[in-house]
């Protein structure tokens, strides 16, 4: 029986020989491929982060342009406006004065 204690606590040395080391670099490469993994997620979010303000930058931009065009239109409609009464006027007057020519 004493033997077979021998065997199997040799076995074990041996195990424990190869298997402490393999598992050893195995937790090592794990640990260090989670770093990796965390400095390119960080990479990955700053660089999300700089396109997501480019983008709201040039959004920004575009509806301050929006606005701009929608107050120009207004001043538009504003001097059609006024030029079509204007025109209404002068029409109204050249009536006036056709009709005291004809008189």
């Amino acid at each position: 029986m004493s033997e077979a204690w021998d065997l199997i606590s040799k076995i074990t040395e041996v195990i424990g020989m190869v298997a402490v080391p393999f598992f050893t670099w195995v937790i090592y490469t794990l640990v260090q491929q989670g770093k990796q993994i965390i400095v390119l997620e960080q990479k990955v979010n700053d660089s999300l982060n700089q396109r997501l303000g480019n983008l709201e930058k040039r959004v920004v931009s575009v509806e301050e342009k929006v606005d701009e065009i929608g107050e120009n239109m207004m001043e538009c409609r504003m001097l059609i406006n006024d030029t079509k009464n204007m025109h209404s006027t002068i029409n109204t007057k050249f009536d006036v004065i056709i009709s005291k020519l004809d008189k």
